[in-house]
């Protein structure tokens, strides 16, 4: 039986793998994987080959429709005609949308990175069947983000 939790590293990482080990696991049977963290910037801008879920077009076609019926509308007031300034409130719209979720998603992603300062490790015990329970509950006991159990039979030669 295999168990496979992920913790932030931190000293209840090293308490659990002392923990293991006087419950009768060997160390050969124990497996930590530390996580690589990200070091190259989200994109501005997505492609086809790339995008990260946040768009930049929703909110400026949003405030560009809006400013532009408005252009519209008022335009039958104004000098230049309802045309020009339902032109000039498309464009003022989706610049004014672009700068507010550009600044909007650059502020989000300086708290998230400054403050995102763990480290993910991967922990993989091989236990008997037995020691399955005893195993998943200290490693619970010492804050694992998330636990699973799976059974590989090994070959029998």
């Amino acid at each position: 039986m295999y168990v496979v939790a992920s913790f932030e590293h931190s000293g209840r990482l090293e308490l659990a793998i002392a923990e293991i080990q006087k419950i009768g696991v060997s160390k050969q049977s124990i497996l930590v994987l530390p996580l690589d963290k990200r070091t190259e910037p989200n994109h501005t801008l997505d492609t086809i080959h790339y995008t990260d879920g946040k768009s930049f077009v929703d909110l400026s076609a949003i405030i560009g429709a809006v400013l532009m019926l408005l252009g519209g509308i008022y335009g039958f007031l104004l000098k230049w005609g309802p045309v020009l300034w339902a032109l000039i409130g498309l464009v003022a719209g989706i610049l004014i949308g672009f700068v507010v979720d550009y600044w909007h998603t650059n502020k989000g992603k300086k708290k998230t990175f400054k403050s995102d300062n763990r480290i993910d490790v991967f922990v993989m015990v091989k236990c008997k069947e037995y020691q399955t329970e005893k195993v998943k509950d200290l490693l619970w006991n010492q804050l694992a983000l998330g636990i699973t159990v799976f059974n590989k039979e090994e070959p029998t030669a």
